[in-house]
């Protein structure tokens, strides 16, 4: 055919390929999710750190409350036990004595306690045991909750703490009778450790920076973990920057105090950087992983794709080398009947060269009427899609160069090139076929003339030959019983040789006639070997009565095939098997069906193997293809009667019924003849 000239051009590929799309959209996909799993643990780390400082928030203002009520619990407690010692103090201001004692219980009962002052009911000082401790954010203090107690004298309540500027303390303040029943106070003046002592222990438990600031003024700090304001120098006011994302403030109810957590921003936003370095290491492991995986891909398919295109061409110049070397000539065609490529084969068929045919019309090759009708043809196939020969074969004739016609198998085909229909036409000479087909009937005509004549001849043998032989046999007899008397010994011996001579040829002639009368009959019959045999074994009843043979018969099945036919075979293989008895022993006959020890390995699943065992005198193993031969015998006629064509009989019949028959034997052991024929169809 013509081909392009040069080899196949390799188109330029981009460098991402249309089928690594996908894995660039998944790797893209791949980072935005670690993306998102950094922001989602970012997010996790600041609402963990807002939930700490919150639960720590609590608990420590939980605690810092707990604390400053046990306290004032108590002061309540330490008064009522000290009225006696109070009362004695405010009759005797200068009873050092007592006011020693008094405060000295009352350090032992309260670390931290400073001093303590007493009240009458107006608030205003009656007793100070450090002059001047008692200033005036505690006297209005004082003043105030002594006039809510004249107003409400019970279900006061009793404002546990309030912090005094300067002085760096806190008060507790419990009421207490006087003698003409008014409720004076009783009021000591704590250090704040304590509360610095419990805010440094929820610091160091939960790493949040912890402090006490003022409720109207929420930058200064009050009490830290370090202490009061006193010890706390200049850093005393928090900056914005103090104030980190997730802080925690609460007022504490009673005081003018403010707690406020502050998470520890450093070590919040180290964390949220390592996350951040994390993700951002990960993306960029995966994206230099990626990276390689997809160069490692591109250069796969770089090999791939030459791999392919040098295959390509090697199938193409392979498939251009075949079908130059076909027999049968190709011819593609396009829709306008122009051809466009032939093989050499047509070339040598229609001796044209290729030059001639490649771009003109495929009519030429054609006789007419064909030529002048191709294109009409072809244009109703277009319009209407019908065709009677397209997708199969047609004889028409073609014509050559020269103007000579001969015969071609046309097969028409038909496929699309992007926008172009291509036909493709095969052509097989028919020339030697018909030919050969012409030889095929004059040699069955022939074979039927035989067969005919054969017929004919078995007839005559069968009508002109019989009776000469049959009255030869009968004038032998007659001689023999009238003439007895005067024929001599040698006489009589050679009548009796004549008549046998007779009647031995009269066999001859009938199995002859017997053996030209087996025609082929229909054998796709389902028989059944069981019935056939039992026919058999009625048959030979008396036979195998009269020597004591002992026939068994196994389950056989069913078969495919002539039913009288396998009835003669079955019946001259065990007929034989009687005959050729071994004298020494009961004979012994089984028939039965090989099983898969018996059957070699390549046996056919569609055939049926039939054993016929015997214990007869066996065959040399140089005759155990001849016994097949029509008229061979082993043994002589007077010692075993016959015509020698009973196996020659079974072959032909098993074999026209697609099957075969042949033996296996040792002398003296008996004998197997194996009879394959074809397996029952189902149904």
């Amino acid at each position: 055919m013509n081909a392009p000239s040069g080899a196949l051009k390799k188109k330029g590929r981009p460098f991402v390929s249309s089928n690594l799309w996908v894995p660039l959209l998944l790797i893209v996909l791949a980072c935005a999710a670690i993306a998102y799993y950094g922001y989602e643990v970012v997010d996790t780390l600041e609402r963990s750190v807002a939930a700490n400082a919150r639960a720590q928030g609590q608990a420590t203002a939980h605690e810092i409350s707990a604390f400053i009520g046990r306290e004032q619990e108590r002061l309540q407690a330490f008064v009522a036990e000290k009225d006696e010692g109070i009362r004695k103090i405010l009759s005797f201001p200068d009873d050092w004595p007592a006011i020693d004692a008094l405060q000295g219980s009352l350090r032992r009962m309260f670390r931290g306690a400073l001093a303590f002052s007493i009240t009458g009911p107006d608030g205003e000082p009656l007793f100070e045991d450090f002059e001047g401790l008692v200033g005036p954010v505690c006297q209005a203090s004082m003043r105030e909750y002594a006039q809510s107690m004249g107003r409400q004298p019970e279900g006061v309540a009793i404002p546990p703490i309030h912090p005094v500027p300067g002085a760096y303390h806190f008060d507790l303040i419990s009421p207490w009778q006087l003698d003409a029943g008014d409720s004076g106070l009783f009021f000591v003046s704590m250090s704040p450790g304590r509360i610095a002592e419990i805010i440094d222990a929820a610091e160091r438990a939960s790493g949040n920076r912890i402090f006490l600031v003022n409720s109207a003024d929420p930058a200064l700090i009050e009490v830290s973990a370090a202490g009061a304001r006193d010890v706390l120098g200049e850093d005393i006011r928090l900056d914005a920057d103090d104030m980190v994302p997730g802080y925690f403030s609460a007022d504490l109810p009673g005081t003018g105090w403010r707690l406020l957590v502050l998470p520890d921003g450093e070590a919040l936003a180290a964390a949220v950087d390592k996350v951040y370095i994390n993700v951002a290491a990960l993306i960029l492991a995966l994206l230099v992983i990626s990276a390689a995986l997809l160069l490692v891909i591109r250069r796969f398919e770089q090999r791939n794709s030459s791999l392919f295109m040098r295959s390509l061409q090697s199938s193409v110049s392979r498939q251009r080398a075949i079908l130059q070397s076909m027999v049968d000539g190709m011819v593609t065609i396009d829709a306008r009947g122009r051809i466009l490529n032939v093989n050499n084969a047509v070339t040598r068929l229609f001796g044209y060269e290729q030059k001639e045919l490649v771009g003109s019309n495929v009519r030429m090759l054609m006789p007419d009427p064909d030529r002048s009708a191709h294109d009409g043809y072809l244009r109703n196939y277009l319009e209407t899609g019908k065709s009677k020969i397209l997708g199969s074969g047609r004889e028409v004739m073609a014509r050559r160069k020269d103007g000579s016609l001969f015969p071609v198998l046309l097969t028409l085909g038909e496929s699309v090139e992007g926008d172009e229909r291509i036909f493709v036409g095969i052509l097989h000479d028919m020339s030697a076929y018909n030919d050969a087909q012409r030889k095929i009937v004059a040699q069955s005509l022939a074979i039927e003339r035989s067969n005919q004549e054969l017929e004919e001849i078995s007839q005559i043998a069968s009508k002109d030959l019989q009776l000469p032989l049959q009255r030869i046999t009968m004038l032998g007899a007659t001689l023999e019983s009238e003439f007895a008397s005067s024929l001599s010994g040698s006489e009589k011996a050679r009548l009796r040789l004549l008549a046998e001579d007779a009647r031995n040829m009269s066999e001859v002639v009938k199995g002859l006639v017997d053996y030209t009368r087996v025609k082929p009959e229909p054998t796709e019959q389902q028989v059944d070997l069981d019935r056939v045999l039992r026919e058999v074994q009625e048959d030979l009843a008396t036979v195998i009565a009269d020597t004591g043979a002992r026939l068994s018969v196994g389950p056989l099945g069913m078969v495919s095939g002539n039913r009288k036919q396998l009835r003669q075979v079955f019946w001259n293989l065990v007929e034989n098997a009687v005959k050729f008895r071994d004298p020494t022993r009961v004979p012994e006959i089984d028939v039965s069906l090989a099983t898969d020890s018996d059957l070699p390995a390549d046996a056919d699943p569609d055939q049926v193997t039939v054993l016929v065992r015997d214990n007869g005198m066996g065959i040399p193993e140089d005759q155990l293809e001849p016994i097949f031969e029509a008229f061979h015998r082993l043994h002589p006629r007077d010692a075993y009667p016959g015509a020698g064509l009973g196996l020659s009989f079974c072959r032909k019949i098993v074999e026209r019924m697609g099957g075969h028959i042949w033996a296996e034997s040792r002398p003296g052991e008996g004998s197997t003849f194996r009879v394959t024929l074809p397996r029952a169809l189902p149904g």
